[in-house]
C-alpha cells in the first residue's frame, strides 16, 4: 500500500505542470506559444485536454484512497483504460523516439517550432512519459489487490457459457480492426502521410509503438479465440491493444469535430481517414467489451459464482421420492 501511495503521489506531481499550463492557455496567456497559434476552437481543445488531466489526477487518488475500493469498477477502469491508450504511444515516442532521433543525428525532438517553445515540448511530452509509467504501475497494483484474477490469470476456455458466442464475435471484430490500424500506422511511419507528412524519428517511433500495441492486442485476442488461457500476458496485451486503438481513434475523431480546419493542431488527414478512425474505434470497443465479459466470467468463477462454462448436470430424482444431501 505504501508503494502505491508513493507512485500515486508522483503521478499527481507529474500531472500538475501540464494542467497548470493548460489553465494558463485557457485563461488567455500566451506563455510558451505564439498568440497566432490559438483560436476559439483550440481553446476548446485545451479545455478538453485539461479535463482529461483532472480525471487522471482523480484516478491516481482513487488508486490509493480507501474510497477507491468502494467505487464502481467502471469509474476506475474506464479512465485508466483511456489513459493507457493516450499515454503509452506518447510516452514511447517521447522517451524512446527522442533518444533514437538524437542518436541518429536527427536533432533534438523537443526543440520546439514556430508555434510552441522548446520547453513546452519537454514539459508536455516528458510529463506524459512519466504519467504513463507511474499511473499504469499504480493501476496494476490496485487491480491485483481488487481483482485476484488479474494477479494469477484465468483458466482455459471450455465449451459452453452464456456469453461465449458474443465474446468470440467481438474478439474477431477487434482482431480485424487491430490489424487494419497496425498496417495504417506502419505505412505512415515508413512512407509518411496521416498526421505527419514527413515524420521525424520520434514521430515514427510514436507510430511504431501504436502499431506494436495493436498487434499485441490482436495476438492476445487470437490466443483467447483459440481457447487459450487468460494469462497475465494476454490480459495485458488485450488491455493495451484495445486502449491504444480506442484512445488514438477517439482523439482523431474529436480533433475532426472540435478544431477548425485552419487552426493550429487541426488534423491534416484525408476525410476518408476520419471514417476509418470511426470504424477502428468501434472495433476497439468490441474488443474491450469482449475482454470485459471474459474477465467478469473468470472473476465470477474465482469467487465461487456459478460455473462459467459448463452447467453441472444433476441426476434426475424419481417422482414421489426424496433426495437428502449427504452428510
Amino acid at each position: 500500500m505504501r508503494q502505491r501511495a508513493w507512485i500515486c503521489a508522483a503521478t499527481v506531481a507529474a500531472c500538475l505542470p501540464y494542467l497548470l499550463l493548460k489553465i494558463a492557455w485557457i485563461a488567455g496567456s500566451d506563455i510558451g506559444v505564439s498568440q497566432e497559434g490559438f483560436d476559439d476552437t483550440t481553446r476548446t481543445a485545451n479545455v478538453i485536454t485539461a479535463g482529461l488531466e483532472v480525471v487522471a489526477i482523480a484516478v491516481a487518488l482513487a488508486l490509493v484512497l480507501p474510497v477507491g475500493r468502494r467505487l464502481p469498477p467502471l469509474l476506475v477502469v474506464l479512465p485508466a483504460w483511456v489513459a493507457t491508450g493516450l499515454l503509452v504511444p506518447v510516452g514511447g515516442g517521447a522517451l524512446i523516439g527522442s533518444l533514437l532521433q538524437g542518436a541518429t543525428g536527427g536533432g533534438n525532438a523537443l526543440a520546439g517550432n514556430d508555434v510552441l517553445a522548446g520547453w513546452v515540448f519537454a514539459l508536455v511530452y516528458l510529463g506524459f512519459a512519466a504519467q504513463a509509467v507511474l499511473l499504469l504501475s499504480g493501476f496494476v497494483l490496485y487491480a491485483r489487490d481488487r481483482w485476484p484474477v488479474v494477479a494469477r490469470g484465468g483458466s482455459d476456455r471450455a465449451a459452453g457459457g452464456p456469453t461465449l458466442a458474443l465474446e468470440l464475435l467481438l474478439g474477431r471484430v477487434f482482431v480485424i480492426g487491430a490489424v487494419v490500424f497496425a498496417v495504417q500506422q506502419g505505412l505512415w511511419a515508413t512512407v509518411g502521410g496521416g498526421p505527419f507528412d514527413d515524420p521525424t524519428t520520434a514521430q515514427q517511433t510514436f507510430l511504431v509503438v501504436s502499431a506494436t500495441a495493436a498487434l499485441a492486442g490482436a495476438a492476445a485476442a487470437t490466443g483467447l479465440l483459440r481457447g487459450g488461457r487468460l494469462t497475465r500476458l494476454r490480459l495485458a496485451g488485450l488491455w493495451v491493444g484495445t486502449a491504444v486503438l480506442f484512445s488514438g481513434t477517439f482523439l482523431d475523431t474529436m480533433k475532426q469535430v472540435v478544431i477548425a480546419d485552419d487552426a493550429w493542431g487541426a488534423p491534416q488527414t484525408h476525410p476518408a481517414h476520419a471514417f476509418l478512425s470511426l470504424l477502428v474505434l468501434l472495433c476497439a470497443l468490441a474488443g474491450a467489451i469482449g475482454g470485459a465479459l471474459r474477465l467478469a466470467t473468470e472473476s465470477g468463477a474465482s469467487t465461487g459464482g456459478a460455473a462459467p462454462y459448463r452447467r453441472e448436470q444433476r441426476p434426475a430424482t424419481p417422482a414421489g421420492s426424496r433426495s437428502w444431501p449427504a452428510r
